[in-house]
């Protein structure tokens, strides 16, 4: 359903490098997630973590420092578990300026977790079927 919104123009949907490159299941999710456009990838974490080649990095490295202090920032947010990607996806979507991160993942999108990070970041954490009701679909 939220393939479909995009393809009519409801919505404009977006994926991080992050999530492409967790994406590796069910083999119909992984063409899905390559026909959207792809945001810009900021580094966090250390240089074996990058999801992305260096010309591919969006920022500069002194910008890295302050990406590095939001993750840390998602990480103590969010359910304990999370993953450095899932955090990684969130702060591309956070620096793009996307009007929401959809995820499934309930270590991030869990009621108490989408609170608080939206009361500190301000971008607001949905899940799947929580964005087509909202879109209503």
């Amino acid at each position: 359903m939220v393939f479909f919104a995009a393809k009519s123009g409801r919505i404009t949907l977006a994926i991080s490098r992050h999530t492409l490159a967790e994406v590796s299941h069910p083999a119909a999710a992984c063409e899905l997630a390559k026909t959207v456009e792809v945001i810009p990838h900021w580094p966090i974490g250390a240089i074996k973590q990058q999801v992305a080649a260096v010309r591919q990095l969006a920022g500069t490295w002194q910008e890295a420092k302050r990406n590095e202090q939001i993750q840390e920032e998602l990480e103590q947010l969010a359910k304990s578990g999370n993953d450095i990607r899932d955090r990684g996806a969130y702060l591309d979507a956070l620096l793009t300026r996307a009007d929401a991160f959809v995820t499934s993942d309930r270590h991030l999108v869990g009621s108490g977790p989408a609170r608080r990070i939206q009361a500190k970041f301000d971008l607001r954490v949905l899940t799947p079927s929580e964005l087509v009701s909202e879109v209503g679909l």
